[in-house]
């Protein structure tokens, strides 16, 4: 997902705050081609509950 969308899916307010955070709380987009940045969902389910799994983690919602 862009970065708009990542950022709306963490929590953040602000697509800045959000890229601010990538690479400290936030992984590094995983697709990288030229301006283009994409997350993949599995990676920021880890960053925001990383001691749940994928399973445990839809079982909590």
């Amino acid at each position: 997902m862009p970065a708009d969308l990542a950022a709306g899916y963490c929590g953040e307010k602000t697509i800045e705050g959000f890229l601010r955070r990538v690479g400290k709380d936030y992984p590094q987009p995983r697709v990288k081609q030229g301006r283009r940045q994409l997350w993949l969902i599995d990676d920021l389910d880890r960053a925001i509950a990383p001691s749940l799994s994928a399973g445990d983690l839809a079982e909590e919602l």
